[in-house]
């Protein structure tokens, strides 16, 4: 009789033939057996359904599917996430690898704890700067005699919200229809943000053993270009998370977790996005802010930092609380882009 398969491993794969073998080798060496692999090919033009071929005839576990066109990173996890069956679902990008017994070691703490998702620390590796090590450690702030964290507003945004290294149960991504958001950069802002809710135990696993590659052509890589319109995308999922909660009737239980969100969101095109679109995008953040009555200044006690409340009261004004550190930035970006010419 064929044992129960215990964790789903989604990996995505694009034009990754460098790495792949790599990153599908972490994973059939995992310490826990009882997994299935399953690979989507998003219409790779190099040699990578070759490689994933090569090694689902080496092991029965790995399942690969063809996408029938290029539809990016969201589309091709839906897909998968459309065919597994495990218990438990566990993200992993195609360039990235993992220690041999993180999902064992997961695993263990979800059913010991009975935890509905669980997140791990990661390590970067810079292809750039091979003895560069920079290591995050999400904090754990449970309790010590539970091991879990309650799945509510407060801890909402303390939870890293990366897809890579996070294992959630399939169960609630099934009976509430959750997918990742297609066309959009920060899918996995918006994926953390929709699952979390439905959830009632998180675990933080503290350990760096999902190993994350930072590479030149990824799509990280464009996104922190200092002038990439995908930054915009933070406002678009703000907009996309708005709209389930209403329609899930929890907004207003998760009203101060979304406007934090939303400055996080704003901040980062602050910092990525180019000047010229920073008007509109508070012309935006004001029209949502003042249509939807979600920041009540004055209201009584606030999880809002005084930045956050700062900030907030600054935009529904139709202000774009740009200063000189702002500018201050700009021009030392552009001054040592003109230096490397």
């Amino acid at each position: 009789m064929t044992a129960p398969v215990k964790i789903s491993v989604l990996v995505p794969v694009y034009n990754v033939e460098p790495y792949l073998a790599q990153c599908l080798e972490s994973i059939c060496a995992q310490t826990l057996r009882e997994l299935e692999v399953i690979c989507v090919d998003d219409a790779s033009t190099d040699g990578s359904l070759s490689i994933l071929r090569e090694f689902a005839e080496r092991d029965p576990r790995i399942r690969v599917i063809q996408a029938p066109s290029n539809g990016g990173l969201s589309r091709t996890r839906n897909l998968a996430m459309n065919h597994a069956e495990g218990e438990y679902l566990m993200l992993v990008d195609s360039d990235d690898w993992l220690e041999t017994d993180l999902l064992e070691e997961m695993y263990g703490r979800a059913k010991a704890l009975d935890a509905d998702k669980l997140v791990c620390g990661f390590r970067y590796y810079y292809e750039s700067d091979p003895d560069r090590e920079d290591r995050f450690l999400p904090e754990d702030v449970a309790a010590p005699d539970k091991g879990w964290i309650p799945c509510n507003p407060e801890t909402i945004g303390k939870i890293h919200h990366g897809a890579g290294g996070m294992m959630i149960r399939r169960s609630i991504v099934e009976e509430y229809g959750i997918r990742f958001p297609e066309g959009v950069t920060c899918e996995d802002l918006y994926f953390h943000y929709v699952s979390f809710p439905r959830c009632r135990r998180i675990c933080v696993v503290s350990r760096a053993a999902y190993v994350y590659r930072k590479r030149s052509g990824s799509i990280t890589s464009g996104f922190a270009s200092g002038s990439s319109l995908q930054s915009l995308d933070y406002l678009t999922v703000a907009r996309l998370v708005l709209e389930e909660w209403k329609q899930s009737g929890i907004l207003e239980e998760y009203r101060e977790a979304f406007l934090k969100m939303l400055v996080m969101g704003v901040r980062n095109i602050r910092k990525y996005a180019p000047h010229a679109v920073q008007k509109e995008v508070t012309r935006k953040v004001s029209q949502m802010l003042r249509r939807e009555n979600l920041y009540r200044p004055g209201e009584g006690s606030s999880s809002l930092s005084l930045r956050e409340d700062k900030l907030l009261k600054t935009w529904l004004a139709g202000k774009s609380g740009l200063d000189f550190s702002y500018y201050w930035k700009r021009m030392r970006k552009a001054a040592a882009r003109m230096l490397r010419r």
